[in-house]
């Protein structure tokens, strides 16, 4: 399949889900559960879910639970408050609340305190699950200043389907984008990747098969 734009990625699904007859939720459990496997491959110690409240974040919720079956240590970040989850993002954070998941609850008057008191490593992960490709513009507080913390530790980074603050259709990064060392992308590698300014920021890039015919 060739790269995909912002709308090209939104019509993939809506095909997918009104006439193959593949349920968003499905959906969304594929993705979670094929990042996992290849978040699992590199054998982190433990993984850090920064979430907003999106599918993006959804796919972040599917994510932290199947680390949870791994026994790889997992901790949720919420960047937004629980009662604006909506929808399937909504129903997977529902799942994970009856789950023993640690999940930190922030917001921008006590973002950077409460990411300051966590310890990372080379040997741990943090996961981008905060814009996704309907992501546009400056990141604004608390992501802005998430995204920051995140590119200053020395965990190895990873944005699920795209680089929070990189433009899906133009590749153009915001100030700031989170710096991933890998990006594992739904479906096609998506249009704005090919420009060489992104490289930077989606690191390597693997296309995660969500359980979408190509044709």
């Amino acid at each position: 399949m060739t790269a995909l734009n912002r709308q090209q990625s939104r019509r993939v699904d809506h095909l997918a889900i009104e006439h193959l007859g593949i349920s968003s939720l499905t959906l969304m459990e594929n993705a979670g559960r094929a990042c996992t496997d290849a978040i699992a491959v590199h054998q982190f110690s433990s993984v850090i879910l920064l979430c907003g409240k999106g599918n993006n974040a959804g796919d972040g919720f599917v994510i932290a639970r199947h680390l949870l079956t791994r026994e790889i240590p997992a901790v949720i970040i919420l960047l937004v408050n629980p009662d604006s989850l909506s929808g399937d993002a909504l129903t997977n954070y529902g799942i994970l609340t009856k789950l023993p998941t640690k999940i930190l609850f922030v917001d921008e008057t006590n973002v950077v305190s409460a990411l300051d008191t966590l310890d990372t490593d080379s040997s741990m992960a943090i996961i981008d699950c905060m814009m996704g490709t309907g992501g546009q513009g400056i990141p604004r507080p608390p992501f802005h200043q998430a995204i920051e913390w995140a590119n200053r530790q020395p965990a190895f980074r990873i944005a699920i389907d795209i680089p929070s603050g990189l433009d899906c259709d133009t590749g153009q990064a915001s100030v700031p984008t989170f710096q991933a060392q890998q990006t594992l992308t739904m479906v096609a590698t998506k249009i704005g990747f090919s420009q060489k300014a992104a490289k930077s920021f989606t690191g390597n890039v693997t296309v995660v098969d969500i359980g979408i015919p190509p044709s």
